[in-house]
């Protein structure tokens, strides 16, 4: 038998283990059918995200759930429901609770009138800002974050406009409870209309004032824009010399309603070296050093070195960059390069001499062309030879797309031409261009999937292909095309397998890429394509066709990125099985 000693122990500890283990719970919230409400009532519930903190008694649960109830109300009369109530009741279910929050939606009560005034009597007439200019529409739902968004949204058109003062005055919000409709009144008040005043600039040790003064866009007594103050700012940070910008003016205007204004930045070091590894299944194991100088002469001017060595390749660049040549967003760059390549097609030895201008027109547009020079040597291939090449490379690009590294949604158009002359024979006279497409299809919320595909068509105008080295013309094979067949094979073949190269080339590319959480996604691909020797692609012959597998890791520099490809057309003794590709950012 039990001691009474051990049964009062027992009696005494258990209430204390039962402490210590807590309860486990589920929560359920019922009577509301709206998805966009219902997902932010659980972001907020304290019930939901401390669901695996368990509370320790029924007491502690239920004080949990009923301390939700006033922020569950709060959420559901700022999406529109203005007369919701929230009741909250327990069920037991074995080991386990069952919280079920019950939703009185009541009706949803939407925007009949949206007003807004502008006005300044002290300083006469003034804009006004009309619904469709800040997204909002009448019979909307009386959201309170679509009427806050709407009212930050009309001062930034008012500030785009020359009153960087303007403020809200008095909001005033009626709702109806027998026709559940809301009219919402908003005066602002715009204060005068402001002109930009004097620039002054603090913070540059190295950096010149004059670099600082060529990124500004707004002129000294002209209208106040708001665009221009954040173009500036982002004009100084893409250049690299500074990790801060702060571009601020005073609460008050001078006489004459003039805004001085003030540029404060922060300087980054701006001498670096770079060391790296590196493996390609193509090149072999690799190694990259580099030096570089991003502020010459105190003026941005950038002096670049960098030597790439790996098993099959290696090569070493010189270049020297003068920003806003001549014009903001312009610029002149001088590059000096020795390369050495060895690989199935061709051995290669390269030197060339670039001078190129870049501009970047607006948001969209962007080209660079140049003259270029290179002597170049050619052998292990089907045209050995030595050739001095004169070019004129050019570059055009119109993209909508937001991020290089991972696009989302938009589409990019690239061309791509260089007219060239062997130097040693005029008649070896060839002009190369290559198009590309890209599009990016945004699929269900969050953009959970991200249909991308690319088309590129490339064709080489020339009196025989015996004109064009080898090198300089198209090839399939690599890890934006074709990927899975060996590198730089897919192409006529001589009688000993033997890559010839062609004049014309169509490649496509599908990717669905689907992101199965935060951090992770999966992108499954299919290429297709083919390299012809006449100038056009004649679309005859077996097209060449290879998929496969990624998986992305989103990290906050950009997407890495591990693609296993495997040829459907298979070359024995050519290609191999599969191959594998690493890298940052996605193929295209």
């Amino acid at each position: 038998m039990v001691s009474f000693e051990k049964k009062t122990a027992i009696l005494f500890f258990m209430p204390a283990a039962l402490w210590a283990a807590g309860i486990s719970y589920s929560v359920d919230f019922e009577g509301l059918d709206d998805p966009k409400t219902l997902k932010a009532l659980r972001s907020s519930s304290q019930l939901v995200i401390l669901r695996k903190k368990h509370p320790s008694s029924i007491n502690a649960l239920r004080f949990r759930a009923e301390s939700d109830i006033p922020d569950l109300v709060r959420i559901l009369r700022a999406h529109g429901y203005l007369e919701a109530a929230v009741e909250m009741h327990l069920e037991e279910e074995g080991r386990e609770y069952k919280v079920i929050i019950s939703i009185r939606p009541g009706p949803l009560y939407r925007i009949e009138q949206f007003k807004i005034i502008c006005k300044n009597a002290q300083y006469g007439p003034c804009p006004q800002v009309k619904l469709e200019e800040i997204g909002m529409t009448l019979g909307a739902t009386a959201d309170t974050k679509k009427i806050l968004d709407g009212e930050l949204c009309a001062l930034q058109i008012l500030s785009e406009r020359g009153y960087p003062l303007a403020a809200i005055e008095n909001r005033e919000i009626i709702a109806d409870g027998k026709t559940t409709r809301v009219k919402v009144l908003i005066t602002i008040d715009t204060g005068p209309l402001a002109y930009f005043g004097p620039t002054t600039i603090e913070g540059n040790t190295s950096v010149l004032s004059c670099l600082i003064e060529q990124q500004i866009q707004w002129c000294e007594n002209e209208w106040y824009n708001s665009c221009l103050v954040e173009g500036t700012q982002k004009s100084l940070m893409d250049t690299g010399l500074f990790s801060s910008v702060y571009i601020t003016h005073p609460k008050t205007l001078d006489e004459g309603c003039v805004l001085p204004m003030k540029i404060e930045v922060c300087e980054t070091k701006h001498k670096t070296v770079s060391l790296g590894a590196s493996f390609q299944t193509t090149y072999g194991p690799g190694a990259t050093l580099g030096w570089e100088n991003r502020n010459v002469s105190g003026l941005g001017r950038r002096l670049t070195f960098q030597a790439n060595i790996a098993q099959r390749s290696h090569s070493g660049i010189a270049s020297y960059l003068i920003p806003n040549f001549y014009r903001v967003g312009q610029n002149y760059i001088v590059q000096a390069q020795a390369w050495h390549e060895s690989i199935k097609p061709y051995r290669m030895q390269s030197y060339s001499l670039l001078n190129r201008f870049d501009r970047e027109v607006n948001r969209y547009f962007y080209f660079s062309v140049g003259p270029k020079m290179e002597y170049m040597i050619v052998n292990s291939s089907v045209d050995n030879g030595n050739f001095l090449l004169a070019e004129i490379p050019v570059f055009l690009r119109w993209t909508n797309v937001e991020d290089f590294l991972n696009p989302t949604s938009g589409m990019r158009f690239e061309y791509r031409g260089s007219p060239a002359v062997n130097i040693k024979d005029a008649t070896d006279f060839y002009y190369s261009q290559m198009f590309s497409f890209s599009s990016y299809l945004p699929f269900w919320q969050d953009e959970l999937l991200i249909l991308a595909q690319k088309l590129t068509i490339g064709t080489i105008f020339s009196n025989g292909i015996g004109s064009i080295p080898v090198p300089k013309r198209f090839f399939g094979g690599s890890e934006d095309n074709l990927r899975g067949y060996k590198y730089f094979t897919v192409s006529p073949l001589d009688d000993d397998d033997k890559p010839i190269g062609g004049r014309s080339a169509i490649f496509y590319s599908l990717e669905p890429r689907f992101r199965v959480s935060k951090s992770f996604g999966i992108v499954p691909f299919f290429d297709i394509g083919n390299v012809y020797l006449e100038q056009l692609p004649t679309f005859k012959g077996k097209w060449r066709k290879s998929t496969g597998i990624g998986v992305r890791y989103y990290s906050f520099f950009g997407p890495l990125r591990l693609d296993v490809a495997f040829p459907l057309n298979r070359r024995e003794g050519i290609d191999p099985h599969w191959w594998v590709f690493v890298s940052l950012g996605q193929t295209f």
